[in-house]
């Protein structure tokens, strides 16, 4: 009987959206040697929620890849930047949140953080209005914030409901 009813309770109860940064690929200046991406590598794969870290001395770029229902926000990623001596530039992310808003100023709100976007389009823009109050995957870019800030404008490229 007690399975019956527990099995009941989690019909009846919706599944709560799962709302998260999925991928964020991080422009870093100034990470000229070995010890500097290890540093890099090191500080952000101690964020809560980081599943996988890849640091490219090269080009600067720091693709972090976060595993499902993370909490992690933006200002642990630029904080743990700014913490080694470097400088964040844009980033491009994919992550799932509410939008929120107005179909005229629209609001990605990703729970498990406290980050708010207002979303402006990057190329061209998505009609938002049908999508208000859903879950989606947004794809864009975060432009470069000044140092102990984070950006609240993200330029988005893609949003899609999440099924």
């Amino acid at each position: 009987m007690k399975k019956i009813v527990i099995a009941s309770l989690l019909a009846l109860t919706p599944l709560a959206a799962r709302a998260e940064y999925q991928q964020v690929n991080l422009t870093v200046f100034g990470m000229d040697c070995a010890p500097c991406a290890h540093a890099i590598h090191v500080s952000m794969k101690g964020i809560q929620g980081v599943d996988k870290v890849d640091v490219d001395l090269n080009t600067g770029l720091v693709t972090i890849r976060l595993s499902q229902d993370n909490t992690a926000s933006m200002r642990q990623f630029n904080e743990d930047v700014e913490k080694n001596g470097f400088t964040h530039k844009d980033a491009d992310l994919v992550v799932r949140g509410k939008l929120t808003g107005t179909a005229a100023a629209p609001i990605l709100e990703v729970s498990g953080t406290q980050d708010r976007y207002a979303l402006s389009p990057s190329v061209t823009s998505i009609d938002l209005a049908s999508l208000l109050g859903k879950t989606v995957t947004v794809t864009g870019v975060l432009p470069q914030s000044p140092k102990g800030k984070v950006s609240d404008t993200l330029r988005y490229k893609t949003v899609a409901v999440v099924r």
